[in-house]
């Protein structure tokens, strides 16, 4: 069995290493400039101040350049950012798996995969590790977590269970989970805390979750996401090590004054450290953001389910038009207030 791995960003190396270091057949499909960095100096993942060694992987740069026992893979792992989803279609073509497995952050990228190649062909799945890419081909784990695995439709389940097996063999922990819209939904109720606000404040999540406007703010916005999740009927699960159904409750039940410290160090500190990724986007000069596949993406389905979800419109709104360079970056930085005004 072949697993070739899309992407290598944080995700894609952390997956592919430990797949790799497991004894699984492995391919990672990788820019050349990171190809040729692994070449030189291998896959290195630094975890708990060891540094790890993944030797027996294969890295391309195009399916063109696969021997044939790589080609038409029992599985591909999908890796990158969701806005580069559509621009990944070509290589899956060319892969041609047999299954693909989404661990992509966001709602919607299943859906995109699904118009192209059949929800039989699409698995589902949340990884809830935090990784920081500190070099080309060099990868640390900030914070444990694990992988949720769901099919679309029933029918891929037994190919669900194969990926979780190979999965777990490469050290994982994974939950497999019957509904994958509860899982995705849940997933983006954590990505989505601490990360617009950080990034179009240009402030760490420790900073915002300091400010009671903000922390306001961003509850909010996860009870306008609880709202569409109610009409939807779909309901928060946990998932490994971030009980998303618990946070959920809290947010719904729980005072302001209880809840806010208990948010400063859950939400904070969840992240290992590592500045949000949505942060790391717009300070990368990326002219797109994931925002897209989180908030936009909870404010275009309460409006196709007859709500309104202001503050996720507003968030996305302006995270959009400041990627675009439709806003000044400038004139949100550190300038809580007038997010504030914007939004209303």
């Amino acid at each position: 069995m072949t697993i070739v791995v899309v992407g290598a960003g944080a995700i894609g190396l952390l997956v592919a290493g430990r797949l790799a270091q497991s004894a699984q057949r492995t391919v990672l499909l990788a820019r050349p400039g990171v190809a040729a960095a692994i070449a030189q100096q291998r896959l290195r993942i630094l975890q708990d101040g060891v540094l790890q060694v993944a030797q027996d992987i294969v890295v391309a740069s195009e399916p063109a350049a696969l021997v044939q026992q790589d080609q038409c893979p029992e599985l591909a792992i999908l890796c990158v950012k969701g806005y580069d989803t559509a621009g990944a279609l070509p290589t899956l073509e060319a892969l041609d798996p047999q299954h693909i497995l989404t661990l992509q952050n966001g709602i919607g990228n299943e859906e995109l995969l699904a118009e192209r190649f059949g929800a039989g062909r699409v698995l589902s799945g949340a990884i809830t590790i935090s990784v920081e890419v500190e070099a080309p081909g060099r990868v640390a784990v900030a914070k444990q977590g694990g992988i949720g695995l769901a099919p679309m439709v029933a029918e891929s389940r037994p190919a669900v269970e194969r990926a979780a097996k190979a999965l777990r063999a490469a050290g994982f922990e994974v939950r497999e989970l019957a509904d994958y819209r509860a899982m995705k939904w849940s997933k983006a109720l954590l990505n989505m805390l601490g990360n617009a606000t950080a990034a179009i404040l240009d402030m760490s999540v420790a900073e915002v979750y300091a400010d009671r406007r903000l922390v306001a703010l961003e509850r909010r916005a996860f009870l306008e996401a609880l709202q569409v999740m109610r009409q939807l009927e779909i309901a928060p699960v946990n998932l490994p090590r971030n009980p998303a159904a618990q946070l959920a409750a809290a947010m719904r039940h729980i005072p302001a004054p209880l809840l806010d410290p208990l948010l400063r160090r859950v939400i904070a500190g969840g992240r290992g450290g590592k500045p949000p990724s949505l942060l790391l986007d717009l300070a990368r000069g990326s002219r797109r953001s994931e925002g897209e596949f989180l908030n936009g993406a909870i404010a275009q389905a309460a409006e196709r389910a007859g709500l309104d979800a202001p503050i996720n419109r507003a968030l996305w709104e302006t995270l959009r038009a400041i990627a675009a360079g439709e806003a000044a970056w400038e004139g949100y930085r550190r300038r809580p207030e007038r997010l504030l005004a914007t939004i209303g």
